[in-house]
């Protein structure tokens, strides 16, 4: 990974991560013949708690429990705070993401989405003091205004619950993603931040669904072929996802990780046509378009050199997330 062009690293996660959505909905609608006709325990519910505790496991396995456990034990408070809330925004956000797709396609949450990067660009680099210039304004200007036309076309001028779950997850994405770069900055392990996120996420997700619903909610959780399913897709969607996610964000800066993660609806749009037969509508069609102008025009013009007195790489380490 650190040979990589960290730009690569960045559409590498994306591309992975987009297909999260698509894959998951793809289970969940072909869940009984996946299962030979029986009860699947394939549900939204199953596949958020047990695919991120799954992601942990790997984690694991590949650095070793130990090895972990040591590096969480050097922690101090105010890091072992960032990475619980950390787990918990991810809990909140998968939820967010996965809830909506039940009032919404996937199309439609894969561009809706996108307000969560510029909004991610744009609080980063206010709060670490990044001049933003004109091009950019305009650029993401153009992302707004195309997110914007979804919102309000598709629905007929009237937010529905899918699309007020999917804006409500792009500043729990901005959030989320904002706490990574001070986790990052802080010196905290990226296999560190991975475990614990995905730990996290699983077990606050656990407890909140048995709430919400009942003890009985995960009755189907412990079949052993979704376990074996959940694996598989943690490996490659989750945890492979998240290291080329951080493994960028320490080397990027907030508004080119923001322009660059724009450009996941690429790939959304393609698997939720290939998964989930959605061929995208006049106005997503139209809307993609404009987004993905707004991408090119944020990214015209040459890069800032670094502010005096901070060399290069201590502002990309600062600006990582």
């Amino acid at each position: 990974m650190p040979q990589l062009d960290p730009r690569a690293l960045l559409v590498i996660s994306r591309a992975l991560a987009a297909l999260g959505p698509s894959l998951i909905a793809l289970l969940v609608i072909q869940a009984a013949q996946l299962s030979g006709g029986g009860e699947s325990p394939i549900s939204f519910c199953n596949v958020l708690f047990i695919g991120n505790l799954c992601a942990a496991m790997v984690v694991v396995a590949w650095f070793g429990l130990g090895s972990i456990w040591r590096e969480l034990a050097q922690l101090d408070r105010k890091l072992w705070f960032g990475l619980v809330v950390n787990g918990c925004l991810a809990a909140l956000l998968s939820a967010l993401i996965f809830s909506s797709l039940q009032y919404t396609s996937v199309t439609n949450a894969i561009l809706l989405a996108r307000f969560g990067p510029v909004l991610y660009a744009l609080v980063g680099a206010v709060l670490l003091k990044q001049s933003i210039r004109k091009w950019e304004w305009a650029g993401f200007s153009l992302i707004v205004v195309g997110i914007l036309a979804i919102v309000l076309k598709s629905s007929m001028f009237q937010l529905n619950r899918g699309d007020l779950l999917i804006l409500g997850s792009s500043v729990v994405y901005a959030a989320s993603s904002l706490l990574g770069k001070l986790l990052l900055s802080g010196k905290c392990p990226r296999e560190t931040v991975v475990f614990s996120r995905n730990a996290i996420s699983a077990i606050s997700f656990f407890f909140i669904a048995n709430i919400l619903f009942g003890p009985d909610h995960f009755a189907d959780a412990f079949r052993g072929q979704l376990w074996i399913l959940m694996t598989v897709y943690a490996l490659f969607i989750i945890v492979l996802a998240q290291f080329t996610w951080y493994a960028a964000l320490e080397k990027l800066d907030t508004k080119t990780v923001g322009k660059w993660t724009v450009l996941s609806p690429v790939f959304g749009v393609l698997y939720a046509l290939i998964l989930n037969g959605e061929r995208p509508s006049s106005i997503q069609i139209s809307a993609f378009v404009v987004i993905m102008a707004g991408v090119l025009i944020s990214s015209y013009g040459k890069r800032q050199p670094p502010p005096k007195g901070l060399p290069d790489s201590a502002e990309t380490s600062v600006s990582a997330s």
